[in-house]
């Protein structure tokens, strides 16, 4: 059980709860109830001031629209009121002094008036005169229209300066003209009274003009018009030099929406080819103005916010009238242009805001972790209790084991109570022999599958840098052991076949030095039950001391009763059978012949097996180097065989069987070498396939028993064995519960189990024989 999931019944929830609200509830709520008024204040003050900008930005606009009014009415003023005097000063005039009443007059007015571009006069016969402004400054031209309507119609020219000398005559042909066929007199003529044209373009100017004009009656009773034209080009400058806010702009149009003057007027001639009845509003760069004007359209005239493209816009539009007609005069401003103080005064009152919110949040987080880490400090002494309270039920449950020291007991509780306390994936004992240079694992196991197994041994030479870190009595802690130089060699011997990548060791005391390590892999609670593991290390060190001498003791027991040379009595070839001798039928006899009798029958011969794996029999990365790999090997099981004392080893496919003991007679130590041999092959198999940096893929089993055997076929003959013993040797190698461990049937216990260490599998049906026992050979006493 995980310590996490200990549940302590004495807390009632009405105390937990009490405690949140005292130390999270109440806090919080207070500052959000600061957040909250400091929110609301913060708002209401910017929208009052928002308000009183607004206010206060029509008022400026309205202001602005009156004083741009009354600038328009008194640009337009004098042509109104010009062309009024000159009428009645030529309609009273007589007629012989009539060109020089218009060239006085209205020579006057054009030095001191400088939005009048010319004046004209003309009468119902085609008589037409008109002045304008000279080359240079202060000079006036005087054009006279001459025999109309004939084909000698001319224009006489006179240049004079601001004294009225003539500096120069000259005459031009003047084809068709006839001024009783343009606007400003036909218009004028039908109207009756004073008329204003709508602006068109002088072709010899290139400027848009206006035209003011009246009709009067000469005393020879003809019709005449007297006009004065004026440059919408000074309109258009003032209007572009206002300064309505900070990027306001101001612009006239006629009720069609033609533009008149104003903003972007430049771009809208140029777009229109000079022509005035196409100088409309572009919608696409003047999208304000467009929907200003719309909204005139709709609602008339007035002051009004429009939004386009998310920005706020005070736009007023007004009435100009001009003559009978009138134009509109259309103010747009950003609003932000007149409240950009009461946004200013808004981002003061947020920073303000800010400040306040911060230092009442840092309060309350304070407040909020002081609560929070007195919980902290309280959960953790009632899991420290919890886990106190856990690791006391563990070691009673040890103590309470009745064979814990008891050598020929595995006493497995040990390992399981260590995966339990870490929550490591496996936990493992491991034992130094005696020899110093062998490491051999006595029980490990697999908390996730909840399976135990051993028996494996790795030589301390080659594990140097583990054994030397592990030898100063300090744990050793890996968090990548496949990359760690103490542990490197231990993963690639051991941790890579299960898929570990953590480790963490901790040495076995023995009298004089470390005696063992106790491993966990994946333990992610390792360091905090440190002092648990060193219980259990002291237990498993009692347990190596007693395992010392209780084999001690039987091996001498063993010496005693070995029969003295030469004295030894025939055995009965059945001992130990699995099979009763004559169950076997041989060659057609019946099973009741005496099978010792028989020529090629071996009673008691010892088989091992040891199965690799196809990644070692096939070439998988260089087949070259698999073979070598396989040859040095196959020749180092040759030297052990030879070293051991073995009848024979022979290498078929992808398993190794050697052969000990292979007598009519059985060889009581046939079994003992065989064991012998299979620890010292495990042993230099692991180290080899860890240099080449393969996984140890191999399983190894052993049974004795009787067989057959003998030469068969012709030359070369082939020497082999079959029965019981050799199929029961391969299903122990196939069976093996992990790789690298040594699998041995019940038959190989009983004669070995006062020598070796073994832990017992279990039972097993086998085909042919029932329910029978294995074991997994750990290791020599």
């Amino acid at each position: 059980m995980a310590t996490d999931e200990i549940v302590d019944p004495t807390i009632a929830p009405s105390d937990q709860f009490r405690r949140f609200l005292f130390h999270i509830g109440i806090p919080v709520a207070g500052v959000v109830s600061v957040i909250a008024v400091i929110a609301g204040v913060g708002w209401h003050s910017y929208r009052t001031v928002r308000t009183g900008a607004l206010t206060l930005t029509h008022d400026l606009l309205v202001s602005q629209q009156d004083y741009v009014a009354k600038e328009v009415s008194s640009f337009l003023m004098p042509a109104s009121a010009g062309a009024i005097v000159a009428r009645d000063m030529l309609e009273h005039g007589a007629p012989e002094v009539e060109q020089k009443i218009f060239t006085g007059y209205s020579s006057t007015m054009m030095r001191n008036v400088p939005q009048i571009q010319s004046f004209y006069i003309a009468d119902s016969d085609g008589n037409f005169s008109t002045l304008e402004h000279g080359e240079k400054q202060g000079e006036t031209a005087l054009t006279t229209l001459h025999g109309v309507g004939t084909p000698q119609a001319s224009f006489s020219h006179e240049l004079r300066d601001d004294n009225g000398k003539l500096l120069k005559q000259w005459q031009t042909p003047a084809g068709t003209y006839d001024p009783r066929g343009h606007g400003w007199f036909a218009d004028t003529v039908k109207a009756g009274q004073e008329f204003w044209t709508r602006p068109y373009m002088v072709e010899v100017t290139k400027q848009v003009t206006i035209t003011a004009a009246v009709p009067y009656k000469g005393s020879n009773d003809k019709t005449y018009v007297y006009a004065i034209n004026m440059s919408l080009n000074h309109l258009n400058s003032f209007l572009n030099s206002l300064k309505i806010g900070e990027s306001g702009t101001a612009i006239l149009l006629d009720q069609d929406g033609h533009v008149v003057a104003g903003h972007g007027m430049q771009e809208t001639q140029t777009k229109a080819h000079g022509d005035p009845s196409k100088m409309t509003l572009d919608p696409g760069k003047f999208p304000v103005m467009t929907k200003a004007f719309d909204e005139y359209r709709v609602h008339g005239y007035g002051a009004r916010t429009v939004k386009v493209k998310g920005r706020q816009y005070v736009t007023i539009t007004a009435n100009l009238p001009v003559g009978k007609d009138s134009w509109v005069l259309l103010l747009v401003a950003p609003e932000d242009d007149f409240s950009r103080f009461a946004m200013a005064d808004g981002r003061q009152n947020l920073l303000f805001f800010v400040l306040v919110v911060i230092m009442a949040l840092g309060f309350g987080l304070l407040l909020f972790l002081q609560a929070r880490r007195s919980d902290r400090l309280r959960n953790r002494i009632r899991q420290s209790e919890a886990v106190a309270n856990y690791e006391s039920h563990a070691l009673q449950s040890v103590a309470a084991y009745p064979d814990l020291f008891n050598p020929e007991d595995n006493a497995l509780v040990l390992t399981e109570t260590l995966a339990d306390q870490s929550h490591a994936r496996r936990a493992a004992i491991w034992r130094i022999l005696h020899d110093g240079h062998t490491l051999m694992c006595i029980d490990s196991y697999d908390r996730q599958q909840d399976v135990h197994s051993g028996g494996f041994e790795m030589a301390t030479t080659d594990l140097k840098k583990f054994f030397d870190a592990v030898s100063h009595g300090d744990a050793l802690v890996a968090t990548n052991a496949s990359t760690d130089d103490r542990t490197t060699a231990f993963y690639r011997v051991y941790m890579r076949a299960f898929g570990s990548s953590s480790l963490f060791c901790n040495p076995i005391q023995g009298s004089s030095g470390p005696v063992g390590v106790i491993t966990l892999e994946d333990a992610p609670r390792a360091e905090m039950v440190s002092h648990f593991v060193d219980m259990i290390a002291g237990v498993a060190a009692a347990r190596f001391s007693a395992q010392h001498y209780t084999a001690v003791a039987a091996a001498r027991e063993e010496l005693e009763s070995e029969p003295a040379t030469g004295e030894e009595e025939p055995q009965d070839p059945s001992q130990g059978f699995l099979l009763s001798p004559g169950a076997l039928s041989i060659n057609g006899q019946a099973g009741s012949v005496d099978l010792t009798k028989l020529d090629g029958f071996y009673p008691a011969v010892t088989i091992m097996v040891i199965s690799l794996s196809d990644m070692i029999m096939t070439a998988q990365n260089d087949p070259a180097a698999n073979i070598k790999l396989i040859d040095t090997m196959a020749g180092t099981l040759q030297d052990i065989a030879h070293q051991c004392g073995l009848y024979s080893i022979r290498m078929l496919g992808h398993r190794v069987v050697c052969v000990a003991g292979c007598s009519r007679t059985p060889d009581k130590g046939a079994v003992f070498r065989m064991a012998n041999a299979a620890l010292m092959m495990r042993e230099n198999v692991l180290a080899m396939l860890s240099q080449a940096d393969l996984d140890p893929v191999f399983r190894i089993g052993i049974d004795v028993g009787p067989v057959f055997g003998g030469m068969l076929g012709k030359n070369p003959q082939a020497f082999n064995l079959w029965g019981d013993a050799m199929g029961m040797a391969e299903m122990m190698a196939q069976g093996a519960p992990d790789v690298g461990t040594i699998q041995v049937s019940e038959n190989v216990y009983q004669r070995l189990r006062q020598y070796f260490l073994f832990r017992e599998r279990g039972r097993f049906f086998i085909p042919g024989m029932g329910l029978t026992r294995t074991y997994v050979l750990a290791g020599r006493r």
